[in-house]
C-alpha cells in the first residue's frame, strides 16, 4: 500500500494531461458509437424543430451568425443541423453574418453541405444566399429590411422571388455565445417577428425569460441543445459525439479528484499511525 500511495503522490502531471485529453478524443473514433448518451427532449428544443417542420417549400428563414471560432464547437452543429432541416424541406435560407469573423464559418459549412450527396445540387442564390456583415446594428438592418430587404443587403438571385420585406421572412434563427439575441427582442415587439434561438449553455439562464414570455417560441441550448435536434432528425452529428466526449472527460477528472482525495486521507492515516 506504502509503495503505491508512493507512486501514487509522485505522478507526472503530465500523464494526468495525457488521460483527459485521450478521454475528450475517444468518442470521435470509430466503433466508439456505445459512448453516445441516451437523452430525453427539452420542450425548447422540441419547440424548434416543430417550427421548421411547420414551414415548407418557398417559405423563408433568416438565419443570423452572431459567433465566431471562439464558440463553434457549441453554435456551428446548431447551425449545421438547422440549415440542413431547412434545405430538406425546401425552406429559403437567407444568412447573415453580424460577427465579421464568423463569415468563414458559415461559407465553409455550406461548402461543406454541397460535397454532401443530398445537398450537392443546392445553389447560391436560389436556395442559398449569404447576405454578408455590414457595420450597423439589427434595429437599422430591421428597420431598411421591413422597408426593403433585397436593397438592404444589396444582393441579387432567384431566391428573393416573392420576399419584398422582411415581413415576408417566416422564422428567424439566431446563434449567439453573448447577449446578443437581445437586440432582436427590443425591436421585436415593433415588428412581430418570430424568433428561435441557439445559444452557448452558459448563456442559457439569461434567456429563459424570454421564453416565457413568448418573445423566443423556442431554443437550443448548447451542446445539449444541438444533440437533441440531432436526435429529433435521426442523425448523430457533431454534437452528439461532443456530449460524448465531455462525459468521458468528467469522468476521468472525477476518477483523479477521487483518487487526490483518498491519497489525502491515507497520507493523514500513515502519519497518525507513525506518531
Amino acid at each position: 500500500m506504502d509503495k503505491m500511495l508512493e507512486i501514487l503522490t509522485k505522478l507526472d502531471k503530465r500523464w494526468i494531461y495525457l488521460m483527459v485529453f485521450v478521454a475528450v478524443m475517444i468518442p470521435f473514433f470509430p466503433g466508439f458509437d456505445f459512448l453516445n448518451q441516451n437523452f430525453s427532449i427539452t420542450k425548447e428544443t422540441q419547440a424548434v424543430y416543430d417550427k421548421f417542420e411547420s414551414l415548407g417549400e418557398g417559405d423563408a428563414v433568416y438565419f443570423d451568425f452572431a459567433f465566431d471560432p471562439t464558440t463553434q464547437a457549441e453554435l456551428l452543429p446548431m447551425a449545421e443541423q438547422t440549415i440542413k432541416h431547412a434545405l430538406d424541406r425546401k425552406i429559403k435560407v437567407f444568412i447573415y453574418y453580424s460577427s465579421l469573423t464568423g463569415i468563414t464559418l458559415g461559407e465553409n459549412l455550406i461548402d461543406r453541405l454541397k460535397k454532401m450527396d443530398k445537398y450537392k445540387d443546392i445553389k447560391e442564390g436560389v436556395d442559398y444566399i449569404h447576405l454578408g456583415w455590414m457595420p450597423i446594428g439589427v434595429d437599422m438592418i430591421l428597420f431598411s429590411a421591413y422597408s426593403d430587404f433585397k436593397a438592404t443587403f444589396n444582393k441579387d438571385g432567384e431566391i428573393f422571388k416573392g420576399i419584398k420585406t422582411f415581413d415576408d421572412i417566416d422564422y428567424v434563427m439566431c446563434f449567439a455565445g453573448s447577449a446578443y439575441p437581445e437586440s432582436y427582442m427590443l425591436v421585436q415587439r415593433r415588428f412581430g417577428f418570430t424568433i428561435g434561438l441557439g445559444i452557448t449553455a452558459v448563456m442559457g439562464p439569461d434567456f429563459v425569460p424570454y421564453l416565457q414570455t413568448g418573445q423566443a417560441d423556442g431554443m437550443l441550448n448548447g451542446l445539449k441543445g444541438c444533440a437533441e435536434y440531432e436526435k429529433l432528425r435521426g442523425e448523430v452529428g457533431a454534437a452528439n459525439k461532443g456530449l460524448a466526449s465531455l462525459t468521458t472527460a468528467h469522468f476521468v477528472m472525477f476518477l483523479f479528484i477521487f483518487v487526490g482525495n483518498l491519497i489525502y486521507f491515507l497520507e493523514n492515516r500513515r502519519k497518525k499511525v507513525r506518531r
